[in-house]
């Protein structure tokens, strides 16, 4: 007798998601949809994760499953919004899924549980390769921050350092590197980004436009120089970079390709706005920790960088591209 296939689906929703998924507008995972009766202001964003694109065969699943919600939690950051909820799309080879399953949601719970997130519900299939997909929703009051335009002279910040999840990636992708003390380090910035929810929030009717940095600060400021017609002025010597990054700067023959690493890598998944001169002094009253100031917007266009003596440094990469 073979097995029925929605019935083994069924049993695979019962042992791992149900026990995610115990909040009333989950309606027991037993609809076609969630039901949200929250009568408040919300947004939403959506990211996925492919195999072979943003992660290999061998990552943890508990580690991927805690990355899927910390960059969707990302955007509800970038937004100054509150997290709320996700649903989530999962497809995976079949063999040995149980085991893997049992992993994924383990960090799912752990991290749902940090963030205050409910699962709603979502689509679970079989695929040759893994694909992750989770669609967030938050809380706004008035107020949301957009990336739309900004103005001469405003300053641009960051919400902390830049580099270290670039150079784990970095670290990954080239097996002949050498060996480094502080590998462990930058791997687990990749793996595990730390969503700036709070700083979001904190900067609301303060920032002139707020974004997260995943494809690269480069990449990301680029899209606001288009937008605003206006030249984004970087400058490396206030760029926040962490002790294992400096040590990386210091000790490497080629100090230009490691620069350019750290700022076109992507996966900071730090904040990055940017203030009007009129509101630099309310910045100034939250008395924020870890934000640093690393450039202004100037009359032209695009992104020029600053080297330490302050000469201009051209890149041939900008950032992380998804085609």
């Amino acid at each position: 007798m073979t097995k029925n296939p929605v019935n083994q689906e069924q049993k695979i929703l019962k042992s791992f998601f149900h026990p995610l998924a115990r909040n009333k507008e989950a309606l027991e995972l037993k609809n076609d949809a969630a039901y949200l009766f929250q009568r408040k202001e919300m947004v939403v964003s959506s990211d996925m994760m492919i195999e072979g694109k943003h992660f290999d065969k061998n990552y943890d699943p508990k580690v991927l499953a805690r990355k899927l919600l910390r960059v969707n939690l990302s955007d509800i950051a970038a937004m100054g919004a509150m997290p709320y909820g996700y649903t989530l799309n999962v497809a995976i080879p079949k063999k040995n899924h149980n085991v893997w399953l049992k992993r994924f949601t383990s960090g799912l719970r752990l991290d749902g549980n940090k963030f205050g997130l409910k699962l709603f519900g979502g689509d679970l299939s079989e695929s040759s390769q893994i694909f992750l997909s989770a669609t967030i929703f938050g809380f706004v009051k008035k107020k949301f921050h957009k990336k739309l335009f900004v103005s001469e002279g405003s300053e641009i910040f960051v919400g902390g350092n830049i580099g270290d999840a670039a150079l784990g990636f970095e670290l990954l992708k080239d097996r002949k590197q050498k060996k480094i003390d502080s590998k462990n380090f930058f791997i687990k910035k990749l793996y595990l980004p730390d969503p700036q929810i709070t700083l979001g929030i904190s900067i609301l009717g303060i920032a002139e436009f707020c974004t997260d940095i995943s494809d690269g600060l480069i990449s990301e400021l680029e899209l606001i120089s288009q937008n605003s017609n206006l030249k984004a002025n970087i400058f490396l010597k206030d760029i926040p970079l962490s002790k294992n990054t400096k040590k990386e700067i210091i000790e490497t023959n080629d100090k230009k390709k490691k620069w350019e690493v750290i700022l076109t890598g992507g996966e900071d998944y730090k904040l990055l706005f940017s203030v009007k001169q009129n509101k630099l002094n309310l910045l100034k009253k939250k008395k924020l920790q870890n934000i640093k100031k690393i450039g202004h917007f100037s009359q032209g266009i695009g992104v020029d960088i600053y080297d330490l003596d302050k000469k201009k440094i051209n890149f041939k990469k900008k950032g992380f591209c998804h085609f």
